[in-house]
């Protein structure tokens, strides 16, 4: 599908929307956009620029709400198009290189403990799978209750299709194997994962190697998650990895 062609105002309203629904786990209204983001121009005009991104496919209009919230396109085009980065805190930087000192540990011990600090960071699903000369990959996970304490998986089946997706995890293994030599860290929204429980989700991934082993690592959450936070964390998680041996 061709990408919208947005006017800057529209590329800003679909930003905020975005960032806010992330933030809020809510639809949002045009007077919540004008007032948290001090805009200048009438809660009507931002609702005409939302009924465009509507129109265009990238904003969808629950019935019980007079709000949006952003669809799994609204979500990519900010990715590909609107999303700034964001830089690892510095007292967060400080605690993964605590945890993930290089130079101890063997492989095997080293994906609990990716799997462990990535989860904690990055308050969803992570996931890590590395594979040496003698062994096959192994996935490993941490943090299963991050993703099931989502509002998006409160429902009797998306919960249900989530219990049996961790249980039976050859999906988050086939998803987290794309990132393999991959190149840096990306994201894949929704129903570029599958269907079922995967389309529901999000994944941001990267490839690690190091002289001893070769993988990749991710974040698994719903599509409303903070796109360029865990893009940072996800990075420097598999960069520090790259350095054992």
């Amino acid at each position: 599908m061709p990408r919208p062609n947005l006017n800057e105002r529209h590329r800003r309203i679909l930003k905020f929307v975005v960032e806010s629904h992330v933030m809020r786990a809510e639809p949002v209204g045009s007077q919540y956009v004008r007032m948290a983001y001090h805009l200048s121009i009438s809660p009507a005009t931002i609702r005409g620029a939302m009924k465009k991104l509507e129109e265009e496919g990238l904003l969808g209009h629950p019935h019980t709400s007079a709000g949006r919230v952003p669809t799994e396109a609204g979500y990519r085009y900010y990715v590909d198009c609107l999303m700034e980065p964001e830089p690892i805190a510095a007292a967060t930087r400080r605690a993964l290189n605590r945890a993930l000192e290089p130079g101890s540990g063997a492989p095997e011990d080293l994906q609990y403990l990716a799997a462990r600090v990535l989860a904690k960071t990055s308050g969803q699903l992570a996931m890590v799978a590395v594979r040496t000369r003698d062994s096959l990959p192994v996935l490993r996970i941490g943090g299963a209750g991050n993703i099931a304490a989502q509002p998006e998986f409160q429902t009797a089946d998306r919960l249900r299709a989530l219990v049996t997706l961790l249980a039976e995890p050859e999906p988050l293994t086939r998803a987290l194997d794309a990132f393999v030599d991959a190149g840096p860290a990306r994201v894949t929204i929704g129903r570029e994962l599958g269907e079922g429980a995967m389309g529901a989700c999000a994944l941001v991934g990267t490839g690690i190697a190091s002289h001893c082993f070769r993988g990749s690592l991710g974040v698994l959450g719903p599509v409303r998650m903070p796109y360029p936070r865990l893009l940072s964390l996800v990075s420097y998680v598999g960069e520090r990895l790259a350095e054992f041996s």
